[in-house]
């Protein structure tokens, strides 16, 4: 996918503790080691010596081609794929870093789970220009860090023990935070297209790729070259500009230096012809956002026709569904089907977020996600893969933290997970659940609102198939805070010397570099004792400080399990030391707090205060902050005194309840501030506020009245430059008298076009039905009525029928979001853009007139909005549209009704007027939209994964 690019400087403050980087100069000797060691990455990687055993590949033979079709040991092989495009250099977790060796473990386990046998990773990505970015595989054209290799040999190591396999791109179309082909080109003075055609910059880049191929695994002892787990090497991501010769070129260069490998290629969108008629390249790589299963086809038979083997290297997680996918397995042209993208488990809890609006968790986060990976875990089936049944890893508390008497338990989630419970123990008593039911695969926080003297705290994890849970180390924290750390980075260290995390199957452990003696040192207030989890307890030695420079022995003892435990530290400072080749594994922190004496203080409503009226969207609540308070109870009560919503345990001081409000309505809410000692009630106690009575006459959106002429309309309705030609005018409406819109439009090329109006003041059409509007455009046309609300995209899509005038009515419930969004609900009391879209191929003309809001007939319900879940918009004046990536093919709306007091026919090039209720589901407007229009749209303006820039664009992967 197409990312942005961002400064690498910006992760600077993560680089705390990075080993000097080693160098390999092209003919020349090392350089700017200086600079080198100022940058420093979160988790220092160590090269390791493992034992073979802990490696074992499960990838024993060589994935090959026959023909259009893989094989592996004379069988057919097709993939279930997934994009894990981080496992080499993140970005996800507090800035520019490498990836914990969790992180890539979880989330590699996840996609093993759901019978996933191809990642695709742009790990084999990773350059820069002058240093820009230090962690990178190549921080300057020609130098190498080969400390960078660490956690690709990790990611490639345990996707062996798997039985994944790898297809690993080697550059970059985009200037994404880990290179792409400009690296090669802008240190030579060169422009990008050179890329293709300077000897320079192919030697510069084949350079790169015979050091990435030719590396040998420090975990496995096998060369890339020759490890069966990475199935291809992939020319590039979305490579624009290739050529013939220089595909046939880079072709043959790598084949001659992996032989038993397979090669890939393919560009952002479409299929490039130069990759047909490659005679030596296996693979083609074709994306798409949003898939349709006729373009998957269409493709698929293309591909193989020439000879090649096809794969959907790249579609939207939005789009996995049953439709699509079952289609996509029954099609033997189609060897593979790659979501876009994976992420796992966050270090301390909850799952990883990345805001490109195509994030899939497996088994999923939220319900939607669940189907989503249910999808593509039964496309895996579909095909022919076992769904493995391995037991769940047990959750690690990652924290205990007391505030104000009341304690509330972290905890890191495991892969295959679909919920957990959080138990605790009182002495002589039965382990109970401190919350209701079950939570969620995307917890990892909750508050003991009871928080009990002396209990013990555990996690169990539970999966889908009702098989044992996976239960945690039980923690106590004896009326204080305690503080985990599976020592896998620095992040909760406050020094570390002559240490590195070293790599294992199990994710990762601490030992001295060079097996001598190094230390790890870690700063609480109010610390009383540490305990560490290690192999060897003589080889540990426990230290602590008041200062963190002078130190002193600490007595500690050893229980059962090995764990070496200190209590009684006289300081805020304490350091383990650790010799010989021993594995620190673990280390738990508890400090003292203080716990109040009193109840919560006072505190006061604020918003809404009493006596609100004319409420419409669910407002946002907010009262002041109570002194020593742990939490806050929330509730809104109705006319009658039932109790509407309700939530516990809120630590900030404002909400937005997810709640229907009914119109013309009194309500009252109330807020309790909690502690360990009691609980405060606010000032007042409680609030009044009422809801607006439903609207009884339409709101006018446009009626195209206000423009004194064509430049007036053209700097109100912004073009979309993304797409096609596109100009307005004003025109006469036959059938009114007044003026109407007229948007002449070309097609050609972006295979959409589109225009946008950004309302100068927002439009409030809460308690409004839907939208109405007059149009005409060419019979068998369909027209994307796109708007945005809240903050959020939504859009359908109206079905043109015959030539004249037709009155097109739509429910606010088919507007949708579109499938680069991401989910939302649809607020409709802050509207803020409107805007018209055609999508397919032509020319051709869209009239528009007219626009209001509909109003519900008395005694029915509209329809509550609720509460919008806000997902990240385009660029200004650039919203991005689908459009159908099969030339204006797209499935046929639900039923179309006529209504019996206007002329239905649609033939009548006077202007009859047929009016349309267009009932279109979220399905069938992905499957109107396709991908030329998101591809172009997103991926050209915004340019990138990142999804939002300082100066608060959005890009998507």
């Amino acid at each position: 996918m197409q990312r942005t690019t961002n400064p690498v400087s910006r992760a600077t403050s993560r680089l705390a503790h990075h080993p000097q980087l080693r160098v390999v100069r092209l003919g020349a000797a090392i350089l700017t080691a200086v600079l080198f060691g100022t940058m420093l990455p979160l988790t220092t990687h160590m090269p390791a010596s493992a034992v073979p055993s802990e490696w074992t590949n499960q990838n024993t033979g060589f994935v090959t081609r026959d023909a259009t079709h893989l094989q592996v040991d004379g069988q057919r092989f097709r993939a279930s794929g997934a994009n894990i495009y981080w496992l080499g250099l993140d970005e996800n977790v507090g800035g520019v870093d490498y990836p914990t060796y969790f992180r890539i473990k979880d989330t590699l386990d996840a996609a093993h789970r759901a019978g996933i046998t191809v990642v695709r990773s742009h790990m084999g990505t990773s350059t820069s220009q002058d240093n820009a970015n230090t962690l990178a595989l190549m921080p300057s054209l020609g130098e190498y860090n080969d400390q960078a290799f660490a956690t690709m040999d990790f990611a490639v190591a345990y996707a062996g023990t798997l039985g994944i396999r790898l297809i690993l791109p080697l550059t970059d179309e985009w200037e994404y935070y880990h290179g792409g082909h400009r690296d090669f080109t802008a240190p030579l003075g060169l422009q990008p297209d050179d890329f293709y055609t300077d000897s320079r910059a192919i030697g510069a880049y084949q350079d790169y790729v015979d050091h990435v191929i030719g590396h040998t695994n420090t975990l496995t002892g096998v060369p890339y070259s020759q490890d069966p787990t990475i199935m291809a090497w992939e020319l590039g991501n979305e490579l624009e500009g290739m050529t013939l010769p220089w595909i046939n070129e880079l072709v043959a260069h790598i084949k001659h230096e992996a032989p038993s490998q397979l090669v890939a290629a393919g560009r952002r969108f479409d299929i490039d012809p130069d990759t047909l008629a490659a005679a030596n390249l296996d693979m083609v790589d074709v994306h798409y956002y949003p898939p349709t299963a006729a373009k998957i086809s269409a493709d698929a038979k293309t591909v193989t026709a020439a000879g090649k083997v096809y794969i959907a290297g790249e579609y939207a997680s939005t789009a996995a569904t049953d439709d699509l996918l079952n289609a996509a397995a029954a099609d033997s042209n189609v060897t593979g089907m790659f979501v876009w993208s994976l992420f796992g488990h966050d270090d301390r809890s909850g799952l990883v977020a990345h805001d490109d609006g195509f994030t899939l968790h497996i088994p999923g986060g939220t319900a939607l996600e669940q189907t989503r990976a249910d999808a593509v875990e039964q496309y895996a089936r579909s095909i022919g893969v076992t769904i493995p049944t391995t037991p769940l890893d047990a959750p690690l508390i990652t924290a205990i933290t007391r505030t104000n008497g009341v304690s509330t338990v972290t905890w890191r989630g495991t892969a295959g997970a679909t919920d957990y419970v959080v138990e605790r123990q009182i002495p002589g008593k039965a382990w109970t659940a401190v919350h209701d039911g079950t939570l969620g695969a995307s917890a990892g926080t909750v508050t003991d609102f009871t928080s009990p003297a002396g209990a013990s705290y555990r996690v169990r994890a539970i999966n889908a198939s009702g098989a044992a849970p996976a239960t945690s180390d039980v923690v106590t924290p004896a009326g204080g805070d305690v503080l985990v750390d599976p020592l896998q980075d620095w992040r909760l260290t406050s020094s570390h010397t002559d240490t590195a995390v070293q790599a294992d199957p199990e994710g990762g452990f601490v030992t001295a570099v060079g097996g001598v003696s190094g230390t790890v040192t870690w700063k609480q207030n109010g610390l009383t004792r540490a305990a560490f989890q290690t192999d060897d307890t003589a080889a540990l030695r426990v230290e602590t400080s008041t200062d963190g420079s002078t130190w002193a022995a600490a007595d500690t003892t050893i229980g059962a399990d090995g764990t070496v435990t200190a209590d009684s530290l006289t300081g805020d400072h304490v350091r383990v030391v650790v010799t010989g080749t021993a594995h620190l594994t673990r280390a738990m922190l508890r400090s003292a707090v203080n716990d109040p004496t009193t109840e919560p203080g006072a505190f006061s409503l604020q918003s809404p205060t009493v006596g609100t009226h004319d409420v419409t969207a669910v407002p946002t609540f907010s009262w002041t902050p109570a002194a020593d308070a742990a939490y806050y109870r929330f509730s809104i009560t109705d006319e009658d005194g039932t109790t509407i919503a309700h939530t516990d345990g809120l630590t900030a001081t404002t909400i937005r309840p997810d709640v229907d409000l009914q119109p013309g309505v009194t309500y009252r809410w109330s807020v309790t501030a909690v502690n360990g000692v009691g609980s405060t009630s606010s000032t007042p106690a409680s609030a009044s506020f009422s809801t607006r009575a439903l609207p009884t006459q339409p709101l006018v959106v446009e009626d195209f009245e206000e423009y004194a002429d064509d430049a007036e309309l053209n700097a109100t309705y912004v073009r979309n430059t993304g797409g096609g030609a596109i100009t307005a005018t004003l025109t006469p409406n036959p059938d009114t008298g007044s003026q109407a819109g007229r948007f002449s439009y070309d097609l050609a090329g972006p295979g959409y076009a589109g225009v946008v109006r950004t309302l100068t003041t927002p439009q409030d059409w809460w308690g409004h039905s839907g939208l109405e509007l007059s149009l005409q455009a060419p019979a068998g046309d369909d027209v994307t009525l796109q708007i945005v609300a809240g903050g959020s995209y939504f859009e359908t899509t109206v079905p043109v029928q015959g030539t004249g005038w037709q009155r097109v009515s739509v429910p606010f419930d088919q507007f949708k979001p579109p499938a680069w969004a991401g989910d939302a609900t649809l607020d409709p009391s802050n509207v803020t853009q409107l805007a018209f879209y055609l999508g397919g191929d032509g020319a051709g003309e869209l009239t528009v007139d007219d626009v209001s809001t509909t109003v519900a007939p008395a005694g029915t319900d509209p329809g509550e909005p609720g509460s919008p879940t806000p997902t990240i918009p385009p660029a200004a004046g650039t919203p991005t549209t689908p459009g159908s990536p099969n030339g204006g093919a797209s499935p046929s709306p639900s039923a179309v009704t006529p209504s019996a007091t206007e002329n239905a026919g649609t033939d009548d090039p006077s202007g009859g007027l047929a009016f349309t209720g267009a009932s279109v589901s979220g399905a069938l407007v992905l499957g109107a939209l396709g991908a030329v229009l998101l591809g172009v749209v997103i991926l050209l303006i915004t340019r990138r994964r990142r999804t939002r820039t300082a100066a608060g664009r959005v890009h998507r992967p």
